[in-house]
């Protein structure tokens, strides 16, 4: 069998305690991983056993996950982990991996490492839109991407992100629509207005409805 038709798995190392809440879920997601052929191997130590592997990998919390070279504490869903070992199968077929190396980055509180690059090379911003409609991306990710977006407020790279952004405010997950709306507010463009206008009528979202109203209050100021 090809190489295409059998692309590389990355393998997968868990640092876990017996007494942790969060570790069991993250080990069955693991094992449905390895079944379903996203990684190739796991191996699992737990510190109780082995308290060394703490300092070696300098775990300071666990659930601790490595899933090739991206790194996740913390509990952690089923869709997070997948797409760790999406990016990381990239690194093993050697492709260009701009999302997987932005959400470390974000992940990690580079965040201007992430603006410096998109100011130098602007058709990087669609990696923060990858991350920015994956469910998956985590919370810190999801952090820094706000970042990006207010230091992108106004600018014309942001305002040629409307029609992307209102694909977004239809998305399944709410969180993801709220985001979506918010960045709208930003672009300091009527145009987006219409947008707005249409997701105040039809977001049943509370949260949303909220962040809807202050986008729009936003652009009808200017």
């Amino acid at each position: 069998m090809n190489k295409e038709n059998n692309p590389a798995a990355p393998d997968a190392l868990m640092l876990l305690s017996s007494h942790c809440a969060f570790c069991p879920g993250v080990l069955n997601s693991l094992a449905e991983m390895i079944k379903q052929g996203d990684i190739a191997n796991l191996h699992v130590i737990n510190l109780e056993k082995n308290p060394d592997a703490m300092q070696k990998y300098k775990v300071r919390s666990v659930p601790w996950v490595r899933i090739g070279n991206h790194e996740l504490s913390g509990s952690q869903t089923l869709e997070a982990l997948k797409q760790r070992a999406k990016w990381a199968q990239k690194d093993l077929e050697k492709e260009n991996n701009t999302d997987a190396d932005f959400d470390f980055l974000l992940s990690d509180g580079q965040v201007n490492k992430v603006i410096d690059a998109i100011k130098k090379a602007p058709e990087k911003i669609q990696s923060i839109i990858s991350l920015l409609e994956d469910p998956g991306t985590v919370l810190s990710s999801r952090i820094g991407i706000g970042v990006v977006f207010e230091e992108l407020a106004n600018s014309e790279l942001l305002k040629s992100l409307i029609p992307q952004l209102e694909k977004l405010t239809k998305h399944s997950d709410e969180r993801i629509r709220a985001d979506a709306y918010h960045y709208l507010g930003l672009t300091n463009d009527k145009s987006a207005i219409p947008i707005l206008e249409a997701g105040k009528n039809s977001e049943e979202d509370e949260e949303v409805k909220d962040i809807i109203e202050d986008s729009l209050e936003e652009l009808q100021s200017i």
